[in-house]
């Protein structure tokens, strides 16, 4: 085994790392800022995120990430190049080994776009494995796939949703759904310039959402602040859960949907496993308000949730680079 290994998940939203030995060591937003035509980083991570919709046209603010598969290479690099550095500090990071949780439903191509994020970096890998990412939130929430006849993972992100079902340590089917947390902010964000001639951010967008989205109406409000069309000028608008919830339920029967479809196309065996064990959700969008009780009344399935949603995967391809042996049986061959 290398001296030093680390599982990564290149979330849509957020980079987690995890260090053999150390647990999950960074958490860090997937963005990058670069000026320029040789697009020279200017700001990574966090820093770069709060550059997002303030930046002068001169600085390019990149999420590289989308719909679940890396949409910009170089930037991408570039931001695991600054975060390698963050994390080897004045030592450089090299010869070591990395075990990368990917989309089980994504073509081979794109796949290998994620390892060549390390393997074109400053990074200098001794080895690089890709784990697919049901098996590593499996293991993250804890599940014994190697015995277990029948489980179903709901992972909800920030571009996609992953529904995977696994069966005696293997991944039966997995799809990727284009719904997720975002989708909810761009929603939000054309109803307010539609509706009250208001303009908002994505980013403000992003806290009524955390505010106001739930499976159900409420009588929850929040102010926030814009800019008025007409006026052309700076102001205040006060929106509903109300009026959020005609936007977003139709994402919510969506994904019920595409459940219950997969469920439907089981074989009986481990359909009756599932029921058994219940729906486990993970990913940062499932602490939407009332969401579990919606998929258990929709899907008429248990639904397990979790406190640390948001760091299955990473926890999970942790857990597997510490354990070299069990990670090489689910490990998909690079090119």
């Amino acid at each position: 085994m290398a001296k030093k290994t680390f599982g990564i998940d290149f979330g849509t939203s957020t980079i987690k790392v995890y260090k053999t030995g150390d647990g999950i060591i960074l958490l860090e937003k997937n963005a990058v800022s670069t000026v320029g035509k040789e697009k020279k980083p200017v700001a990574i991570g966090e820093k770069a995120y709060e550059m997002y919709e303030k930046a002068p046209p001169s600085i390019h603010v990149c999420l590289p990430l989308s719909r679940g598969v890396v949409s910009h290479l170089e930037d991408m690099t570039a931001l695991w190049n600054f975060m390698g550095k963050m994390i080897s500090g004045k030592k450089k990071m090299s010869r070591c080994q990395f075990y990368i949780a990917v989309p089980a439903d994504i073509t081979e191509v794109e796949k290998q776009a994620y390892s060549k994020i390390i393997t074109m970096s400053e990074s200098k890998p001794q080895k690089v494995c890709l784990i697919d990412k049901p098996i590593a939130d499996a293991y993250g929430l804890g599940l014994d796939i190697e015995k277990s006849r029948g489980i179903l993972i709901v992972n909800l992100g920030a571009d996609t949703t992953e529904i995977s079902i696994l069966s005696l340590g293997g991944i039966v089917v997995s799809k990727l759904v284009p719904y997720g947390g975002n989708d909810f902010d761009r929603a939000i964000q054309n109803y307010v310039r539609k509706e009250y001639n208001f303009v908002i951010g994505l980013k403000t967008a992003e806290q009524l959402k955390i505010k106001l989205v739930s499976t159900m109406e409420t009588d929850q409000t929040a102010t926030v602040v814009g800019r008025d069309v007409l006026k052309g000028l700076p102001g205040k608008v006060t929106i509903s859960s109300k009026e959020i919830y005609p936007l977003v339920k139709d994402i919510f029967y969506s994904i019920a949907t595409q459940i219950k479809s997969m469920l439907e196309r089981t074989p009986p065996e481990i359909s009756t496993e599932i029921t058994h064990n219940g729906i486990f959700l993970a990913g940062g969008t499932s602490f939407t308000s009332g969401l579990d009780q919606f998929f258990a009344n929709e899907v008429n399935v248990r639904v397990n949730t979790t406190t640390s949603a948001q760091k299955t995967v990473v926890a999970g391809i942790g857990y597997l680079s510490e354990h070299p042996k069990l990670a090489a049986k689910y490990a998909v061959p690079l090119e």
